[in-house]
């Protein structure tokens, strides 16, 4: 499985922040990487990030698998994203969340 980090290089999401926006700093990214038979996987406590908001419909848009590993009530992603994960759970709780999320993540990992 080969996996990319859109996170990784701050010098990357820097230069897509000042010449773009923020909101487009993975969009940007994808739009460079992203082939059809890929997954788009977004982790996010509410699910209301615009910037990962922004990813998943550009994915969606192109048919590309979407998938996307959620806290408290899903948020906007719950809707966008094609596979959900849901951790639920009130707002503001990031513990709980993202303990779960990592837990997901390393099952994914040794799985892959």
């Amino acid at each position: 499985m080969k996996a990319i980090s859109l996170v990784d290089s701050i010098a990357t999401i820097t230069a897509i922040s000042n010449d773009e926006s923020y909101e487009e700093i993975f969009k940007v990214q994808l739009q460079n990487k992203l082939k059809r038979n890929d997954l788009v996987l977004s982790i996010s406590a509410s699910g209301n990030s615009t910037n990962l908001v922004n990813a998943v419909i550009y994915a969606n848009d192109l048919g590309v698998e979407t998938a996307a590993l959620l806290g408290f009530d899903g948020g906007i992603l719950k809707t966008k994203s094609k596979n959900i994960c849901l951790v639920p759970s009130n707002v503001g709780e990031y513990g709980p969340v993202e303990d779960a999320h990592l837990a997901i993540c390393h099952y994914l990992a040794l799985n892959a």
